[in-house]
């Protein structure tokens, strides 16, 4: 098909590109109108004219004669010039194309103005840079919140360590104050360490809290599921918080279905969840109000739990912050009722830990509410939604732990053994400590020299001496002996013949699931948590010793 040749010069004098016809000697014989607009001039002002006509645009050639050269020869191919005044950035190509007579020899100087395209090229490698720069800071404030991390936990878990030691004595002392001597001590005293009893227990708590914040936050919080009663463990909370409700006129309204099913998860934790939901609906909502709790099964595979008070309500904007740790909502002294008949206050630990136990559990933990207005309470909705059927891979591998039904058997076997030791003469059994501790030991000797025979060691290398020549019926072990660690001393007496057999327990006041671990994988029997009970302590002893002795009867 061909085209008629004035349709083709019209396409070419309307192209929106300038386009210039030299002469071999570099004379302009056409500019076609996008040309004529580009460099200023008409076509009859240019026709005839050398390229030297245009000086800023010669002048940027023959600064390179490479580039003039091709021009004229029209091999110039790509090649981008700055022209003009207006600094137009160009990007230019030549072609020959041979000419009408026998003396002409034409070239096509194609010029496109990329300015627009070099400015927003320009603009979108500054932003890149920009991006690239953000990117560097945002990776150098990652790594710097994950050592802030690191070392808050770090930090958690030392704490808890320096507090727990010595948490140990001073609950110790208490409880056997408590337990032995109520009658040697004025009742003006006795009340004194009662309450020194109670505000070690209250800070053993917040302790807990936060080696549980510290297991959430690293993914090691462990559980120990059973076939529970959502319903019991939510009665059994109120019931006990009612006495602190009671004190703030705050009544607790319970809508439990009476047909909910069983669910596998853990009894403690869950409490746990319900105690710091209630003491929270108490803290925050003012004197002789209610808080409704309910129960039901949702859609038919999911349990929702609603908890609604009556208090100062959350700010839509807190409403995710406040299951951040050490988070607190703001003070109850803005609101219009006054500071007393607010509760408001604690550690922040509380909605965090829920949160934590919640999804551990395969379920979701929210909050409604509106913020409040003076002179409005509009009160606080915490919904939780738990599977019925949870498809949870459950990593608790702690076999060690015998039950409530062998805590029940070492208590009643405990009480047969004082009653029999006080009827007729027995031989001790020997009880060893490996503990550095001397505070801890003087505790654990004046809780147990009554029924056992104990005997002490303050390192790893005395204890094994005692162990191969006292051959104790126990060894208790602290978790962080100075020189011989032990886990090695616990290796040791498991290698060996006299010994072998021995019950062994760790005690520390830092239970990590890492230590923990390699207590039971170095051959420990049993892991005890710091501070403990005096009854705690007398009950594991036992349950460790009867293990034993059944052992060596179906030997």
């Amino acid at each position: 098909m061909q085209f008629d040749v004035q349709i083709l010069a019209r396409i070419i004098e309307h192209a929106p590109t300038c386009i210039l016809l030299l002469e071999k000697d570099g004379v302009i014989v056409y500019a076609n109108l996008h040309g004529q607009k580009f460099f200023g001039f008409s076509k009859d002002e240019l026709a005839g004219k050398p390229l030297s006509f245009l000086p800023d645009f010669y002048d940027k050639l023959s600064a390179h004669d490479s580039t003039l050269k091709s021009v004229i020869d029209g091999t110039l191919k790509n090649s981008k010039i700055t022209c003009g005044s207006s600094n137009k950035v160009c990007m230019m190509n030549s072609i020959k194309i041979g000419g009408v007579g026998p003396d002409q020899d034409l070239t096509a100087l194609v010029i496109k103005d990329i300015t627009e395209e070099e400015v927003l090229h320009e603009q979108i490698e500054k932003k890149e840079l920009e991006i690239a720069k953000m990117n560097a800071e945002l990776i150098r404030s990652k790594a710097e919140l994950k050592k802030l991390s690191s070392l808050k936990s770090n930090f958690l878990s030392i704490a808890s360590h320096e507090l727990n030691t010595p948490l140990t004595s001073i609950k110790g002392y208490s409880d056997i104050i408590i337990d032995n001597m109520r009658e040697k001590i004025e009742p003006s005293v006795f009340r004194m360490i009662e309450s020194i009893s109670r505000a070690a227990d209250r800070l053993h708590k917040v302790v807990n809290n936060m080696l549980d914040v510290t297991k959430i936050e690293q993914n090691r919080l462990r559980l120990h599921p059973e076939p529970v009663d959502i319903g019991a463990i939510c009665k059994d909370c109120v019931e006990e918080i009612s006495q602190l409700a009671a004190k703030r006129k705050i009544t607790f309204i319970c809508g439990i279905a009476s047909d909910l099913p069983m669910f596998n998860g853990d009894r403690a934790r869950l409490y746990q969840v319900f105690t710091n939901l209630f003491s929270n609906a108490i803290k925050y909502s003012p004197d002789g109000s209610s808080v409704n709790v309910s129960i039901a099964v949702k859609h038919g595979n999911r349990f929702h739990i609603i908890v609604k008070d009556r208090g100062i309500g959350i700010d839509e904007e807190e409403h995710k912050n406040i299951f951040h740790p050490f988070y607190e909502v703001g003070s109850s002294n803005r609101h219009s009722t006054d500071f007393t008949k607010f509760m408001g206050g604690g550690s922040g630990l509380g909605l965090s830990i829920a949160k934590g136990v919640v999804e551990r559990h395969g379920g979701k933990i929210w909050v409604e509410s509106a913020g409040a207005e003076k002179g409005n309470f509009p009160g606080s909705e915490f919904h939780i939604l738990l599977p019925l059927h949870a498809n949870i891979t459950w990593d608790d591998d702690d076999t060690k732990s015998n039950g409530t039904k062998r805590l029940l058997e070492a208590d009643a076997a405990f009480s047969e053994s004082r009653d029999s030791t006080s009827q007729q003469e027995q031989v001790k059994p020997k009880v060893l400590f490996i503990d550095p501790d001397k505070e801890g030991v003087e505790i654990a000797s004046m809780i147990l020299e009554d029924v056992f025979d104990i005997i002490t060691a303050p390192n790893g290398e005395q204890g094994l001496k005692l162990a191969f020549h006292q051959a104790p019926a126990l060894i208790l072990m602290d978790a962080h002996l100075p020189g011989l660690d032990s886990w090695r001393v616990c290796r040791i007496l498991r290698s060996q013949e006299e010994t072998r057999d021995i019950p062994i327990a760790f005690f520390s006041d830092n239970a990590k699931d890492d230590e923990v671990k390699r207590s039971f994988e170095s051959g420990a029997n049993d892991f005890i948590v710091k501070p403990f009970s005096p009854k705690e302590l007398v009950e594991k002893i036992w349950r460790l010793l009867m293990d034993k002795q059944e052992e060596e009867t179906f030997r």
